[in-house]
């Protein structure tokens, strides 16, 4: 994982790798507001308030631009999965508390987003869905879901599913779609309940 330089000048604008960084913030912010095609190195550096000659030092081209913003994304969000995923105390007292646990995983931190902020949350779901056009970014977004993948079904081991790698790309495939649909047509309380029903039923005693 890339470990950010936020230092900052006098002026307060980032500098050194902390300055790529707030171009990737801005590259996701203005995907989740107009799209991926308005991205340009002019647009970018101004969203970003910086010059730029910032953006052409960093990158390339358009498609580097999306690409690193989807590593970003991806890096930050794999980093809490696996910091969560280490935490012995996730899961382990019971197993009636693994849907909860597994909720808190890979649906809360989205859905408080959502109530927050959505821009953030729709920035990294167009730049996922971007990979299906563009080789370039598909290995991340592909690690980034295989990550998700990973620990869901650990979660669900721990619960004794009888196919815990399998229920878990189901479970993701069902967050992804549910958050999609939220994302389109505004909060639905149930979300998080459609998903502990799912959950109970990959859990279910044979």
């Amino acid at each position: 994982m890339v470990v950010a330089d936020r230092s900052r000048r006098a002026d307060g604008r980032p500098r050194g790798t902390a300055r790529r960084e707030a171009l990737l913030d801005a590259v996701i912010r203005i995907v989740a507001e107009s799209g991926v095609e308005a991205v340009t190195h002019r647009r970018v550096a101004q969203e970003a308030e910086l010059p730029l000659a910032s953006t052409t030092y960093w990158f390339a081209s358009k498609d580097a631009m999306l690409t690193a913003a989807l590593e970003l994304a991806a890096e930050r969000d794999i980093a809490r999965l696996q910091c969560c995923a280490a935490d012995p105390a996730v899961g382990a007292d019971a197993r009636h508390e693994i849907p909860d646990a597994i909720l808190a995983l890979i649906f809360d931190p989205l859905s408080d987003e959502l109530r927050h902020s959505r821009g953030s949350v729709l920035g990294a779901y167009a730049l996922w869905l971007e990979a299906a056009r563009r080789p370039a970014l598909r290995e991340r977004a592909r690690t980034w879901t295989e990550a998700y993948v990973s620990a869901t079904a650990a979660l669900l081991e721990r619960g004794r599913s009888s196919s815990a790698a399998k229920d878990a790309r189901v479970l993701i495939g069902a967050v992804d779609g549910l958050v999609m649909q939220q994302l389109i047509e505004g909060e639905r309380a149930s979300i998080r309940d459609d998903l502990r029903r799912l959950i109970d039923s990959m859990l279910a005693t044979p």
